[in-house]
């Protein structure tokens, strides 16, 4: 009885061990660690990123733009050529046209959803500028259409712009060189 009485004590001996034999046991490695972790204070001033390091590829103007500042915009910065059509086209198969429609009519799938998006080819939207519609494209819509900045790039939102002034009839397609 006494030998089967010590095998039945014995995982609670080495509990006990553990728990008060070391004096580490509740302070894990990873309890200490996470402060001494480089991250910012409270009211402690961020390290300024190192010179050269952010990317240069994209224009400043780009980046310093506000949404009000492309709305104003009048005129493409990508020309309407045959090839920007057909990227336009595809992309806005591919984003647009579940909510707008093929035809840019407002007449897409989810119209069966209780949503109803905007005709693009009205004359409301036709009177906006290429500025207005690509800030709708790359910041999202006032009310329901979601931001494609993440999906879409600038030239790739400028393409769309082309296409939806096609879908309304008001292009000059340039041919390509």
């Amino acid at each position: 009885m006494v030998k089967g009485l010590k095998i039945y004590f014995l995982p609670f001996i080495i509990l006990i061990l553990t728990i008060f034999g070391t004096g580490n046991v509740f302070g894990w490695p990873w309890s200490h660690d996470m402060w001494k972790q480089p991250s910012i204070w409270p009211y402690e001033e961020p390290i300024p990123y190192p010179k050269k390091s952010v990317s240069e590829n994209q224009s400043i103007k780009q980046t310093e733009m506000t949404r009000g500042n492309f709305e104003s915009i009048t005129e493409n910065p990508i020309p309407p050529t045959e090839a920007s059509l057909q990227k336009g086209e595809k992309l806005f198969e591919n984003n647009c046209s579940p909510c707008h429609g093929i035809g840019g009519k407002g007449d897409g799938p989810v119209i069966k959803k209780g949503f109803y998006p905007v005709n693009l080819t009205a004359s409301q939207t036709q009177a906006r500028t290429d500025g207005y519609i690509y800030a709708y494209i790359r910041y999202g819509g006032k009310v329901m259409m979601p931001s494609y900045s993440e999906n879409v790039s600038s030239d790739e939102a400028w393409n769309i712009v082309n296409y939806v002034r096609k879908l309304q009839g008001k292009i000059n397609i340039i041919k390509d060189k």
